[in-house]
Protein backbone atom coordinates (compact mmCIF):
# COMPACT_ATOMS: atom_id res chain seq x y z
CA UNK A 1 0.00 0.00 0.00
CA UNK A 2 1.10 3.45 -0.95
CA UNK A 3 -0.25 6.83 0.91
CA UNK A 4 0.40 10.38 0.36
CA UNK A 5 -0.81 13.63 1.38
CA UNK A 6 -0.82 17.06 -1.13
CA UNK A 7 -1.19 20.38 0.49
CA UNK A 8 -2.15 23.35 -1.45
CA UNK A 9 -2.68 27.19 -1.14
CA UNK A 10 -5.89 28.53 -3.29
CA UNK A 11 -6.62 32.06 -3.55
CA UNK A 12 -10.70 31.22 -3.10
CA UNK A 13 -13.11 30.23 -0.25
CA UNK A 14 -13.70 26.87 0.49
CA UNK A 15 -17.28 26.86 -1.08
CA UNK A 16 -15.84 28.13 -4.35
CA UNK A 17 -12.90 25.32 -4.54
CA UNK A 18 -15.64 22.30 -3.33
CA UNK A 19 -18.23 23.62 -5.65
CA UNK A 20 -15.32 23.54 -8.47
CA UNK A 21 -13.75 19.85 -6.67
CA UNK A 22 -17.35 18.66 -6.94
CA UNK A 23 -18.06 19.63 -10.40
CA UNK A 24 -17.19 16.43 -11.89
CA UNK A 25 -18.89 16.90 -15.13
CA UNK A 26 -16.42 19.83 -15.87
CA UNK A 27 -13.53 18.43 -15.13
CA UNK A 28 -12.50 18.30 -18.51
CA UNK A 29 -12.73 22.06 -18.96
CA UNK A 30 -10.03 22.89 -16.26
CA UNK A 31 -7.42 19.82 -15.68
CA UNK A 32 -5.78 17.37 -18.23
CA UNK A 33 -8.71 15.13 -18.24
CA UNK A 34 -10.11 14.39 -21.63
CA UNK A 35 -13.35 13.83 -20.59
CA UNK A 36 -15.25 13.90 -17.52
CA UNK A 37 -19.12 12.89 -16.92
CA UNK A 38 -21.61 11.53 -14.17
CA UNK A 39 -22.67 8.51 -14.50
CA UNK A 40 -25.16 8.20 -11.68
CA UNK A 41 -25.89 11.25 -9.20
CA UNK A 42 -25.37 11.03 -6.29
CA UNK A 43 -28.33 9.70 -3.38
CA UNK A 44 -29.44 13.43 -2.16
CA UNK A 45 -26.95 15.90 -4.01
CA UNK A 46 -26.08 15.38 -7.89
CA UNK A 47 -22.72 15.36 -7.22
CA UNK A 48 -22.95 13.70 -3.62
CA UNK A 49 -22.60 10.36 -1.78
CA UNK A 50 -23.13 7.87 -4.18
CA UNK A 51 -22.33 9.71 -7.61
CA UNK A 52 -20.27 7.54 -9.78
CA UNK A 53 -17.98 10.24 -11.92
CA UNK A 54 -16.00 8.53 -14.99
CA UNK A 55 -13.08 10.39 -16.11
CA UNK A 56 -10.66 10.04 -19.13
CA UNK A 57 -6.85 10.54 -19.38
CA UNK A 58 -5.75 7.54 -21.40
CA UNK A 59 -8.94 5.13 -20.56
CA UNK A 60 -11.75 5.42 -18.33
CA UNK A 61 -11.46 5.69 -14.35
CA UNK A 62 -14.84 5.07 -12.65
CA UNK A 63 -14.96 6.72 -8.22
CA UNK A 64 -18.13 6.69 -6.31
CA UNK A 65 -18.53 9.51 -3.68
CA UNK A 66 -17.90 8.18 0.03
CA UNK A 67 -18.78 11.85 1.86
CA UNK A 68 -19.56 14.98 1.11
CA UNK A 69 -19.54 17.88 3.23
CA UNK A 70 -20.12 20.93 1.37
CA UNK A 71 -17.68 23.12 1.78
CA UNK A 72 -15.46 20.88 3.98
CA UNK A 73 -14.62 17.69 2.80
CA UNK A 74 -15.68 14.67 0.20
CA UNK A 75 -13.70 11.48 -0.23
CA UNK A 76 -14.36 8.57 -3.25
CA UNK A 77 -13.08 5.55 -4.10
CA UNK A 78 -12.01 4.37 -7.12
CA UNK A 79 -13.85 1.67 -8.38
CA UNK A 80 -11.93 0.69 -11.88
CA UNK A 81 -9.82 1.84 -14.63
CA UNK A 82 -6.68 1.18 -13.16
CA UNK A 83 -4.41 -1.49 -12.08
CA UNK A 84 -5.01 0.06 -8.13
CA UNK A 85 -6.96 -1.63 -5.33
CA UNK A 86 -7.60 0.22 -2.14
CA UNK A 87 -7.88 3.61 -3.95
CA UNK A 88 -9.49 5.95 -1.58
CA UNK A 89 -8.91 9.71 -1.72
CA UNK A 90 -10.01 12.48 0.85
CA UNK A 91 -10.39 15.60 0.63
CA UNK A 92 -10.29 18.35 3.24
CA UNK A 93 -10.78 22.13 2.97
CA UNK A 94 -10.29 24.81 5.41
CA UNK A 95 -9.98 28.42 5.43
CA UNK A 96 -6.49 29.60 5.89
CA UNK A 97 -4.86 33.72 4.90
CA UNK A 98 -7.93 34.74 3.25
CA UNK A 99 -8.07 31.80 1.39
CA UNK A 100 -8.56 27.93 1.32
CA UNK A 101 -5.91 25.28 2.61
CA UNK A 102 -6.57 21.95 0.32
CA UNK A 103 -5.29 18.81 1.62
CA UNK A 104 -5.88 15.82 -0.57
CA UNK A 105 -4.72 12.33 1.02
CA UNK A 106 -4.85 9.49 -0.81
CA UNK A 107 -4.04 5.87 -0.26
CA UNK A 108 -3.79 2.83 -2.81
CA UNK A 109 -2.76 -0.88 -3.52
CA UNK A 110 -0.88 -1.38 -6.71
CA UNK A 111 -2.19 -4.57 -8.38
CA UNK A 112 0.41 -5.22 -10.82
CA UNK A 113 3.14 -7.74 -9.10
CA UNK A 114 6.97 -6.16 -9.13
CA UNK A 115 6.54 -3.56 -10.99
CA UNK A 116 3.35 -1.52 -9.48
CA UNK A 117 5.53 0.79 -7.62
CA UNK A 118 6.36 2.41 -10.76
CA UNK A 119 2.59 3.65 -11.04
CA UNK A 120 3.00 5.57 -7.74
CA UNK A 121 4.61 7.98 -8.93
CA UNK A 122 2.07 8.80 -11.96
CA UNK A 123 -0.43 8.51 -9.88
CA UNK A 124 1.07 11.56 -7.61
CA UNK A 125 1.75 13.66 -10.68
CA UNK A 126 -1.99 13.14 -11.93
CA UNK A 127 -3.02 14.59 -8.56
CA UNK A 128 -0.68 17.29 -8.62
CA UNK A 129 -1.99 18.29 -12.23
CA UNK A 130 -5.29 17.52 -10.70
CA UNK A 131 -5.26 20.10 -8.51
CA UNK A 132 -3.63 22.97 -10.16
CA UNK A 133 -6.40 23.05 -12.50
CA UNK A 134 -8.91 23.00 -9.61
CA UNK A 135 -6.84 25.71 -7.98
CA UNK A 136 -6.90 27.65 -11.25
CA UNK A 137 -10.21 27.59 -11.75
CA UNK A 138 -11.48 28.46 -8.33
CA UNK A 139 -9.05 31.41 -8.30
CA UNK A 140 -10.69 32.31 -11.57
CA UNK A 141 -14.23 32.08 -10.27
CA UNK A 142 -13.39 33.79 -7.06
CA UNK A 143 -12.14 37.21 -9.08
CA UNK A 144 -14.86 36.86 -11.51
CA UNK A 145 -17.24 37.04 -7.87
CA UNK A 146 -15.68 38.82 -5.84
Amino acid sequence: MASFTYQRQVAAPPETVFEVMTDHERYAEFTPLRKSSLERQGETERNGVGAIRVFTALGPLREEILAYEPGKRYSYKMLSGAPLRDHVGTVSLTPQDGGTKVVYALRTTPTIPFVGGALIPVVKLSISRLLAGIATESERLAAANG
